[in-house]
């Protein structure tokens, strides 16, 4: 990442419309007004914008950006329009240089709503952020009923991660909140992922042209690995296959562990997926995952692949033990499990969640004196 405390407090971002710039004393009183007309929309969501806010207030505020900008902890840009006119704020904030990845906070005072303004403005903090920063990862966080800040994030890219509970505070109470993240553009760099193959079967990383082959053979399988894993249904889109395909890349560069690969023919047509994730170093142990599209189930392809990622992993010494969790009913994945050597050591009761309904699951384990 960007040396965050080094950036200058000059620093201008630019639009086509709009003028991004930090936070100075002098536009303590271009924030109290915009606050003060403000109190009925953003202040609903904002407690420091509600009714009552002073411009001594205001002051501490933007004192507050200045230290947090010299410290490299948050940047807060005032969003100025053509003529100088203040429309509204926006902060990246949280940051966490280890894992590369902030929060992305905005409001628009009340007379400038509704005119794409927002929506500029984050795409000009994305790329600040990605660029700049050297974000990885960028979250915007919602009360689950603000929907329009919801909308903007939508209509930006964001990709909607789901509800988490108690994730933000309303008036002293946790509640749940809307999770977005923004990944940086796709860029096809090297990967330290492996390239495995047996002659039929080859393993390799995901490229962002695999976009469209992921969303095909997930909408074709709907009825195959959907009846499984709840999240390949009818409305997977071509985004949500370009921002799964952006996670596992970041997971191969150390951000994330969604460390998957996709199985491809000799003619490298895309026949599924398998990969590694939930990783759990302190027991030196992770899970293995696979599924195949419908078309080309049948042929051997989810326990060739088991065999060529499996072998590999468990070569390295942080990792001793690999565990294969399905839902006890799927018995294609168990056939799976067992062809490659994997050991049945329980059925777990409640081990998995299928849309929203506990379900029991079988527990293989692989170790290297399996394989």
């Amino acid at each position: 990442m960007a040396a965050l405390n080094q950036l200058p407090e000059s620093l201008e971002l630019a639009t086509p419309t709009l003028r991004l710039r930090p936070w100075e004393p002098t536009r303590a009183h271009a924030m109290f007004e915009a606050i003060h007309e403000s109190g009925d929309t953003a202040g609903r969501w904002i407690p420091r914008l509600q009714h009552g806010v002073s411009h001594e207030d205001c002051v501490a505020r933007i004192a507050q950006c200045q230290a947090g900008w010299a410290q490299g902890s948050m940047y807060a840009f005032g969003i100025y329009d053509d003529t100088d006119r203040l429309l509204g704020d926006i902060c990246l904030n949280r940051i966490d240089a280890d894992r590369r990845n902030a929060n992305l906070g905005y409001w628009i005072r009340q007379s400038e709503q509704r005119k794409g303004i927002a929506r500029a403005a984050i795409k000009a903090m994305a790329g600040f952020g990605f660029d700049t920063l050297g974000l990885a990862r960028i979250e915007i966080v919602v009360a689950v009923d603000n929907q329009p800040s919801r909308r903007t994030a939508e209509r930006t890219g964001a990709h909607f991660d789901g509800i988490s509970p108690s994730r933000i505070v309303e008036r002293g109470e946790p509640v749940p909140a809307a999770v977005y993240s923004l990944l940086p553009p796709g860029r096809d760099t090297p990967l330290s992922a492996p390239e495995l193959g047996d002659g039929t079967w080859r393993l390799r990383a995901y490229q962002h042209a695999d976009a469209p082959a992921l969303q095909e053979a997930l909408l074709e399988s709907v009825d195959t690995v959907g009846r499984w894993l709840d999240w390949c249904t009818p409305a997977y889109s071509l985004d949500d296959a370009i921002h799964w395909i952006e996670r596992t890349r970041l997971a191969w560069q150390g951000v994330g562990d969604e460390c998957a690969l996709a199985i491809v023919d000799g003619e490298d047509r895309l026949v599924g997926s398998i990969g590694i994730n939930h990783w759990q170093h302190d027991f030196r142990m992770a899970n293995l995952g696979y599924w195949v599209r419908q078309s080309r189930q049948g042929e051997g392809a989810a326990s060739a692949a088991t065999r060529l990622l499996a072998a590999h992993a468990l070569q390295v010494p942080e990792l001793q033990r690999l565990e294969i969790v399905v839902i006890a009913d799927n018995l294609a994945s168990r056939r799976v499990a067992e062809k490659v050597g994997a050991q049945l050591e329980s059925v777990a009761r409640h081990r998995l969640v299928l849309r929203g309904q506990p379900m029991d699951a079988a527990i293989y384990s692989l170790v290297a004196g399996d394989l």
